[in-house]
């Protein structure tokens, strides 16, 4: 979902004066904020992608999402009223970023537009949402086996995208990191599968067989 969702070019434009947003260009590879940094506003991804992640206790990195152009990130912690990030956010490519300082966001303007409380309620949708997301990936962390982990993962994507074969859009390295697992076991364990003939798959690109 896009949090413009139902306001036209035009009250966007309005929109984005009212709330003065900031616009930030990111190169590949760059990092947007850390954990740790102060967060204030939502970010809304004009073009580009972005990788969010955290390091656990020993320092290894887990994925906790990527984000395209059209998506937003952060709400969360500013929602909740966390101040500081949880979590680290990259650009995978030139990205440029909207940045919506959250009380602005917040503060209905004097005319009270129609398309400022359309922001509102997407936000609210938004972050219900991404709830929900986090709930789905707490059930995959808590599969017992790394076989149960990726059917687990194919198996959304499946039904995510509704196709027969389909492509994910994760590295093996992302894919591993995603489902908390190293690279070598993650291979390994695709290749057995393929040979029992439970999926099927070229780089990046999936079919379950049974």
């Amino acid at each position: 979902m896009n949090i413009f969702d139902g306001i036209d070019e035009g009250k966007k434009e309005i929109l984005k004066s009212c709330l003065h947003t900031v616009k930030k260009t990111y190169a590949k590879n760059e990092v947007i904020f850390s954990y740790g940094d102060k967060i204030t506003s939502i970010c809304y991804i004009i073009k580009g992608s972005v990788q969010l992640s955290k390091d656990d206790y020993n320092g290894n990195k887990i994925i906790v999402a990527k984000v395209f152009s059209g998506e937003s990130f952060a709400e969360a912690f500013v929602c909740s009223g966390i101040k500081h990030s949880k979590i680290n956010a990259k650009a995978l490519e030139e990205t440029e970023i909207l940045f919506l300082d959250f009380q602005k966001v917040l503060s209905v303007c004097s005319n009270t537009c129609p398309f400022h409380k359309k922001l509102i309620e997407n936000l609210i949708k938004i972050v219900a949402k991404k709830n929900l997301f986090l709930q789905e990936r707490v059930e995959l962390l808590g599969k017992k086996t790394l076989r149960e982990r990726i059917m687990h993962f194919l198996n959304k994507e499946k039904e995510k995208q509704n196709v027969e074969t389909f492509d994910i859009s994760y590295s093996r390295d992302e894919f591993a990191e995603y489902i908390g697992a190293d690279r070598s076991a993650l291979s390994r364990e695709l290749s057995k599968m393929k040979k029992q003939n439970l999926i099927d798959y070229h780089k990046n690109s999936f079919k379950i067989i049974r």
